[in-house]
C-alpha cells in the first residue's frame, strides 16, 4: 500500500500542477503584441531600412510606366 502511494501521489500532484499551469499560461495576456513593441519593431526598421522605410530613388516604382 506504501508504494502505491509513493507511486501515485507524485503523479497525481504532477497532473494538477501541469492543468494549473496551462490554465495560468492560457490567461496571461499576450505581451509580444501590445502598441509599444509594435512601434519599437516600426522604429528599429526604419532606422535600419527595412519594411516601410522610404528607398532612395522613387522606391518600388521607379522606372516604370
Amino acid at each position: 500500500m506504501n508504494a502505491l502511494l509513493l507511486l501515485f501521489v507524485p503523479l497525481v500532484a504532477l497532473v494538477v500542477w501541469g492543468v494549473v499551469f496551462d490554465l495560468k499560461r492560457r490567461r496571461r495576456p499576450v505581451t509580444g503584441h501590445d502598441i509599444s513593441s509594435a512601434a519599437k519593431r516600426a522604429r528599429g526598421n526604419a532606422e535600419a531600412g527595412g519594411a516601410g522605410s522610404p528607398e532612395p530613388g522613387g522606391g518600388m516604382n521607379a522606372g516604370s510606366g
